[in-house]
């Protein structure tokens, strides 16, 4: 991430479905993990707004997520060092920073409202 050098990778998604709802100027993406047995989890990646490109849809991860348990009231930050890291090296601005701040804000906003709040099972 630090070099901003990327390389396209083939690979094959394995394991769950996954159902991903991205608001086109939020900050963030929310991931449905599914499984045959069901919900496996939420996930909430903080990421730059969708762009339209020529072969698709372009963003950027921003190294910090939120895992949700399937019942909303159990979570838990991931990468948070990471994302520590790369605010150190400023690979994550400051303006992209104040970005990822509210939409934590919002996202956490969101599950403690309850069903009306965050999507439930």
């Amino acid at each position: 991430m630090a070099s901003g050098e990327w390389e396209r990778a083939p690979d094959v998604w394995q394991e769950t479905e996954l159902l991903l709802w991205k608001p086109p100027t939020a900050w963030f993406s929310i991931n449905a993990f599914l499984t045959t047995a069901g919900l496996r989890h939420w996930y909430v990646n903080f990421e730059h707004p969708t762009r339209r490109i020529e072969t698709g849809f372009d963003t950027l991860d921003l190294a910090v997520d939120l895992v949700i348990d399937p019942d909303p009231s159990t979570w838990m930050w991931k990468e948070e060092d990471e994302y520590a890291h790369v605010r150190r090296l400023d690979v994550v601005t400051d303006i992209e920073h104040r970005a990822v701040e509210l939409a934590r804000t919002q996202v956490l906003a969101m599950i403690r409202n309850g069903p009306g709040g965050f999507i439930h099972q």
